[in-house]
C-alpha cells in the first residue's frame, strides 16, 4: 500500500477515534422541551467554533492538497513548497489554538455570553485527544514500518508530517467536540 494511503488512513483514524469516542464521552442530557418547529439560536461558543474549525480545515486541507500534488519528496525537497505547507500548517494551528484561548478566557470572564452549560461541553470537549492521537500514531507507525521495513529507515518527510498530523489533530479537537456536545445536548 501507498504510504500516502497509509497516512490518509491514519488521519481517517484519528477522526473515527474523535467521533467514536464522543459518542462515549459526551452523554445526552433530557431534551428541552421547544415547541414544535422552533429552535434554539447557536450560542457564541458554538459560533466560535464552527468558525474555527472551518477555517482551520480550510488551511489544513490547502496544505494537504499542496503535498499530495507535489509529492512527498519534492514537497520536501523544494523550499518554497515546504515554506508554503508550514504556513499554512502554523495559520492552521494559529485559528485553532485561538479559539481555544478565547472559550477558555470567555468560559471565566464575568458578565460573558458563556452559561454553565457551555462551560460543561467546553470541559469535556477536550477529554478525546489523547485517544485519538494514539490511533492516528499507530496507523502512522504502521504504514512507515510496513512501507520502508526494508530501507531501515523512514526518510525525514515522514516524521515530519507525522509531527504536523498529531499538532493539528490536537488541536481540532476541541472545536469538534465543542460543536458535538452541542449537539448532543
Amino acid at each position: 500500500m501507498s504510504i500516502l494511503l497509509w497516512a490518509i488512513l491514519a488521519i481517517a483514524a484519528g477522526a473515527a477515534a474523535i467521533a467514536i469516542g464522543t459518542r462515549r464521552v459526551l452523554r445526552r442530557p433530557p431534551p428541552l422541551a421547544l415547541p414544535p418547529g422552533e429552535t434554539l439560536a447557536p450560542t457564541a461558543l458554538q459560533v466560535m467554533a464552527r468558525r474555527a474549525l472551518l477555517v482551520g480545515l480550510a488551511l489544513i486541507a490547502a496544505a494537504g492538497v499542496i503535498v499530495v500534488r507535489a509529492g512527498a519528496d519534492t514537497f520536501y525537497d523544494d523550499d518554497t513548497t515546504r515554506v508554503t505547507v508550514t504556513l499554512l500548517m502554523l495559520a492552521a494551528l494559529v485559528v485553532l489554538a485561538s479559539f481555544a484561548i478565547r472559550a477558555r478566557a470567555l468560559s471565566v470572564r464575568p458578565g460573558s455570553p458563556v452559561d454553565e452549560r457551555d462551560v460543561a461541553i467546553l470541559d469535556r470537549a477536550p477529554l478525546l485527544e489523547g485517544n485519538a492521537m494514539l490511533v492516528t500514531l499507530v496507523f502512522w507507525v504502521i504504514g512507515l514500518q510496513e512501507t520502508y521495513h526494508r530501507a531501515g529507515a523512514v526518510p525525514l518527510v515522514w516524521l515530519y508530517l507525522v509531527m504536523w498530523s498529531m499538532l493539528l489533530l490536537k488541536a481540532l479537537v476541541l472545536p469538534l467536540g465543542v460543536l458535538i456536545g452541542y449537539r448532543r445536548s
